[in-house]
């Protein structure tokens, strides 16, 4: 081993800490997937009980499953990703979709159309990934 003056390390340090925050910026994908699919869920679970059309909530969930997929292609194709992300980011997911069959299971009972019940529910119903998009862009 050799042995590194104070100079060397102090660059070798500013190195390291530029390296880390070019990894966080380019890791800030995972905060803006959990942002998109959380309002997404939210817009699905509101269209699912006020849409008084089938057709118009078949096409929103039809929607929903291109947004999914078209954010697992984009996933693939980041190079960086932060150490836990995909443990911490699974939490909020389950959350909400745990939420979402709470709603729709207690929707069920509910006159179609019932925005007071609906659009609260949508928005419970986002809140976990929501929640989650902001405490990943802090990680």
């Amino acid at each position: 081993m050799t042995d590194m003056t104070p100079e060397a390390a102090r660059h070798a340090l500013a190195d390291a800490a530029r390296t880390s925050d070019r990894l966080r910026a380019r890791a800030r994908w995972a905060s803006s997937k959990l942002a998109v699919l959380g309002l997404g869920l939210g817009v699905v679970t509101a269209t699912i009980g006020l849409a008084e059309s089938k057709l118009l909530g078949a096409t929103v969930f039809a929607a929903w499953g291109v947004l999914v997929a078209a954010t697992a292609w984009w996933e693939r194709r980041r190079t960086a990703h932060l150490a836990g992300a995909r443990e911490r980011t699974s939490r909020y997911w389950a959350l909400s979709f745990g939420l979402y069959a709470v709603a729709i299971a207690c929707g069920v009972a509910r006159p179609d159309g019932d925005a007071a019940f609906w659009l609260p529910a949508a928005a419970v119903v986002a809140l976990p990934m929501l929640v989650g998009a902001v405490r990943e862009r802090r990680a």
